[in-house]
C-alpha cells in the first residue's frame, strides 16, 4: 500500500511534468561514513541520492519535484526497517527493506498571484525566526533519526498542504491548510540515536524494558487537518509577526492497553492550539530575534507506579536570539529558550521547565572554499550538553568534502546526556550532477 501510494504520487507528478518545460535539475549524491568513537564501531555507511527538478507549466506557474533515497550498508543508525508508522498514508516513504527508504520530499505547483503566491502539494512551510529552536516552526514534523544533528531543512518532513502568501495593504498574510497528519519520525528501540531519556519514554527509566508499541490514528481527514495563519509587518525597523495554529501533535502521547492479557503501549495523537508572536531587528552588526508561543490546554502524559494517564495544562515558551557579525569575519549565533508548563503535577512525564542555550560560531577561509563551524547546545536544567565541530571544503563547485565530530556529556536521563556513549566522527563527500 505504501509503495503504491508513492508510485501513484510519482506518476501524477511525472504526468504533470511531461506537459511542462524543464527549467533546472540536479542530482546531489552524498557518501557518508560514521564511526562511533566511544563505542569503537562503525555507525553508518550511507549513500544518499536527492534528485530535484523544476518545470515551467505556464507563465506564472511552476512545478517543483524532489525525492530522496537513503541506503545504509552498515545499518546501525536505524537497524532493520525504518520506523514509519508515525507517517500518514499520504506521506509515508517507501521502505526498501533493511537497505533504506525512498521518500518523495517535494511535489508542489506554485502559482503567482496578483499580490503573492499559492502553492499546492507536498511541501515544507517554515515559520519562525530562530535557528533550530522549535518555538513557531511547528507546521511540519521532522525526523529524529540523527536526533537534532541534521540540518533542519534536511530533517524536516514535507506535508501535503495548500499555502497562500499574499499582501494586504502593508501586511504580509500567510495561510496554510494541511490535511496531512504525519508526526515526527521517532527512532525505534536499538537505533543509534534511540531516545532513552524518561521524557521520551513516557516516564520509563533508561534501560527499563518497554512493552510492545503500536501507533493509532483514529481521526478523520477533517479532524486531522491543520490550519495556520501568520500576519507580518514592520513597525519602524522592527519586523513583527503574529501567528495562530491548530493541528495534530507531531509528538505522540502514550497510553497502556491490554491485548491478550499483555500490556501494549499505544501511541496516539491529540490536537493542539497555539498562539505565537515573533520579532526581529538589526542594530549595527547585530540582529536580534525573539519568539513566544502560548499553548492553552495542551495534553501531556503523567505517570504513576501503576498507570500512564494524561492531563491538559497551559504551556508558554519564550526564546531569544542574536546573530553577531563579529571581527575577523566571524559569524556568531546565540540563543536562549525558556519553556514552562503551568501548574505541572509532580508526576508529569516531561520536566515542568526547560532552559536551553545554544551557540554557533562559523568562519570561512580561502575565498569561502573552506567553512568551519562549532556548535554547542546545553540544557541549563541539568547541565548536560552536546557539541559538534565541522569543516567543509569546496574542492570544486560541484564537489564538497566534510569532516565532523559530535560529542555528548551528561546523565542518561538528560536531554543530551542520554547519548553520552554516542560520540560520532563523520566523513562525507557530496557530488552535484
Amino acid at each position: 500500500m505504501k509503495l503504491r501510494l508513492f508510485i501513484a504520487s510519482g506518476l501524477l507528478a511525472v504526468n504533470t511534468a511531461a506537459a511542462a518545460e524543464l527549467t533546472s535539475w540536479q542530482l546531489p549524491t552524498e557518501l557518508s561514513y560514521g564511526y562511533g568513537t566511544e563505542a569503537g564501531k562503525s555507525v553508518q555507511g550511507e549513500l544518499e541520492l536527492a534528485p530535484s527538478a523544476s518545470f515551467s507549466l505556464a507563465p506564472g506557474a511552476r512545478l517543483e519535484l524532489s525525492a530522496r533515497a537513503r541506503l545504509d550498508e552498515v545499518d546501525r543508525l536505524e537497524p532493520g526497517k525504518a520506523p514509519l508508522d508515525t507517517y500518514s498514508n499520504l506521506s509515508r516513504p517507501a521502505n526498501l527493506g533493511e537497505a533504506g527508504t525512498l521518500a518523495l520530499r517535494d511535489a508542489y505547483i506554485e502559482v503567482e498571484l496578483d499580490n503573492g503566491i499559492a502553492r499546492f502539494g507536498k511541501q515544507q512551510i517554515v515559520w519562525g525566526r530562530l535557528d533550530g529552536l522549535k518555538v513557531l516552526d511547528v507546521l511540519n514534523p521532522q525526523s529524529f533519526q540523527e536526533f537534532i544533528l541534521e540540518d533542519a531543512n534536511h530533517a524536516r518532513i514535507g506535508l501535503w498542504s495548500a499555502y497562500f502568501d499574499t499582501t494586504v495593504d502593508d501586511w504580509r498574510v500567510e495561510l496554510a491548510l494541511i490535511p496531512d497528519a504525519t508526526g515526527h519520525e521517532i527512532p525505534d528501540e536499538g537505533a543509534w540515536f534511540q531516545l532513552t531519556a524518561p521524557r521520551f519514554r513516557y516516564g520509563a527509566d533508561p534501560g527499563q524494558p518497554a512493552p510492545r508499541i503500536t501507533t493509532v490514528r483514529d481521526q478523520s481527514l477533517i479532524e486531522g487537518t491543520a490550519a495556520g495563519l501568520q500576519v507580518s509587518g514592520f513597525f519602524g525597523s522592527v519586523g513583527v509577526s503574529a501567528m495562530a495554529y491548530s493541528g495534530m501533535e507531531h509528538e505522540p502521547l502514550g497510553r497502556i492497553e491490554i491485548e491478550n492479557n499483555a500490556p501494549v503501549l499505544e501511541r496516539y495523537y491529540e490536537r493542539r492550539n497555539m498562539l505565537g508572536l515573533s520579532a526581529d531587528m538589526a542594530i549595527g552588526s547585530v540582529a536580534l530575534r525573539a519568539e513566544g508561543a502560548w499553548h492553552p490546554s495542551r495534553t501531556f502524559n503523567t505517570r504513576s507506579a501503576t498507570s500512564l494517564d494524561s492531563v491538559d495544562l497551559d504551556q508558554g515558551t519564550l526564546a531569544l536570539g542574536a546573530d553577531i557579525f563579529a571581527p575577523m569575519d566571524l559569524f556568531i549565533n546565540l540563543q536562549l529558550l525558556f519553556d514552562n508548563v503551568r501548574n505541572a503535577p509532580g508526576d508529569l512525564v516531561r520536566p515542568a521547565q526547560d532552559r536551553i542555550a545554544t551557540a554557533v560560531v562559523r568562519r570561512s577561509f580561502s575565498y569561502d572554499t573552506i567553512e568551519t563551524e562549532l556548535r554547542w547546545n546545553s540544557s541549563l536544567n541539568t547541565g548536560d550538553r552536546m557539541m559538534s565541530a565541522a569543516a567543509t571544503y569546496e574542492y570544486r563547485t560541484d564537489t564538497e568534502f566534510e569532516l565532523k565530530f559530535e560529542t555528548f556529556h551528561g546523565t542518561e536521563r538528560g536531554l543530551f546526556g542520554q547519548f553520552e556513549d554516542r560520540d560520532r566522527l563523520l566523513l562525507g563527500v557530496k557530488q552535484y550532477f
